[in-house]
């Protein structure tokens, strides 16, 4: 960034605690739903809706497919806005509770023939992820439009980090439990379940927008074509990691949220330990995100998100010899994903970063655009993560009623290898991130203005 930027960083209006934590809790609203349909959709479709599994990974890739059209709509009409309710906060007002009616619609699959209950999947699901892009898209544009401090950015990605973690406790330790509550018709434990969550994130989302105010938002007076404003985004070096960031880390977590649920079923024969380690996992997410801040100002964003990935990938290294303690694999594996925490957090404070450099390189910030390419990036990331499980299983000849050798031997790769593979290309994504810092004055990522 230029140097004027390193002096805006450090400038403007604190945050109130209520806007910090109305804003973090936007975060949960993001994933309370959507958790729940990343780690137990493939599973209901599979199981209940009587899905063939080899065409859900077509599904899953289809749909999120679709989102490149969605995301980069919904950033752009984030930054033409010019209501007087600020350019992002009024689509969580407007969309929220169309998103809630259109997820229990996901998890009510009709009984009907085959071929129309695949329809009926991509229809509803195709929607869920237009409605989720016109909440989820306007949401991350509002973190660089509340802060330019340096200091608070990375608190609130901390918030959002945390936000996450606790939608992750709430989706994976409630789904099930409510599910089996219903007894064989799982079905409606299905649809139970998909209602509470979908009113939760109806719910807070409506709080964030209630509480959050957009202090730094410039409304974009020049007009600019479609073509132009990506293209500018594309030549963003921040965004760009950003993007590539995202995009890893989600599907990390496509793969290791989906498959979760076969792997304790049909490898550790554990079926309930799935809702345990879920439930676990996230709140080891959660204080890896409160942890985030003081771990990142000490050590640095760039030292810090490669010694977390590091430790990360021994530690799940340490899987393979405690497949055959149950309680131990869960333990290796809650401890494993503290470090996610710090990574999602730092993500989160990157992104707001990206849109600094791009105000000072080109003279405007296209908050919307910019989260929207991002948030591209998770939804495909979890739809590849996801549709690699569901070809694997498929090709390895998954049967829903019983374990084979050859699905169990495919789930192993996609809980220990995969997520090694995939923190690996992270590690040169943030390298590649401190060659740009040695490399150009116009960066600033550490931590001024703490």
């Amino acid at each position: 960034m230029h140097a004027s930027v390193g002096r805006e960083a450090t400038q403007g209006t604190c945050l109130s605690r209520t806007e910090k934590l109305s804003y973090g809790a936007g975060e949960l609203a993001s994933n309370l739903a959507w958790n729940m349909a990343t780690g137990f959709l493939l599973i209901y479709y599979t199981d209940v809706a009587l899905l063939p599994v080899a065409a859900l990974g077509t599904l899953m890739l289809v749909t999120r497919i679709l989102d490149a059209i969605f995301d980069p709509l919904a950033g752009i009409l984030v930054d033409r806005s010019q209501s007087k309710r600020g350019k992002a906060r009024p689509f969580l007002l407007f969309a929220s509770v169309p998103f809630a009616l259109l997820f229990i619609a996901t998890f009510s699959v009709p009984d009907v023939s085959p071929g129309a209950k695949l329809v009926y999947a991509y229809v509803t699901f195709t929607v869920l992820g237009l409605l989720y892009s016109m909440l989820y898209v306007p949401y991350s544009s509002m973190l660089p439009m509340l802060t330019r401090r340096q200091g608070e950015k990375i608190e609130l990605g901390g918030f959002r980090a945390m936000g996450s973690s606790l939608a992750s406790i709430l989706a994976y330790g409630l789904t099930m439990p409510v599910v089996a509550a219903f007894g064989p018709d799982r079905q409606l434990g299905f649809t139970v379940a998909a209602t509470i969550m979908g009113i939760g994130t109806a719910a807070i989302y409506l709080v964030t927008y209630r509480n959050c105010r957009e202090h730094h938002a410039m409304r974009d007076t020049v007009k600019r074509s479609v073509g132009e404003r990506i293209g500018k985004l594309i030549r963003n070096p921040v965004w760009r990691i950003a993007f590539a960031n995202s995009l890893l880390i989600f599907v990390r977590i496509g793969v290791m949220v989906s498959s979760l649920a076969f792997f304790c079923k049909d490898v550790l024969g554990r079926p309930a330990l799935v809702a345990v380690i879920l439930t676990a996992m996230s709140v080891s997410i959660f204080l890896g995100g409160a942890f985030a801040r003081r771990f990142i100002v000490r050590i640095g964003l760039v030292p810090g998100n490669i010694v977390a990935l590091a430790v990360q990938s021994m530690l799940y290294l340490c899987l393979i010899p405690a497949e055959f303690s149950p309680a131990l694999f869960a333990i290796i594996f809650i401890v494993s994903q503290f470090t996610g925490g710090i990574g999602a957090a730092s993500n989160f404070r990157l992104g707001a970063d990206a849109v600094e450099w791009h105000e000072n390189s080109f003279g405007h910030r296209d908050e919307g655009l910019m989260a929207s390419g991002i948030s591209f990036g998770t939804k495909v990331g979890i739809a590849i993560g996801t549709s690699v499980t569901a070809y694997a299983l498929g090709f390895a000849g998954y049967n829903p009623s019983a374990a084979t050798p050859d699905a169990n031997t495919a789930l192993r790769w996609l809980t220990y290898a995969a997520p090694i593979v995939l923190n690996s290309l992270m590690i040169l994504c943030w390298l590649r991130l401190k060659h740009i810092q040695s490399g150009t004055s116009e960066m600033v990522t550490e931590t001024q203005g703490a």
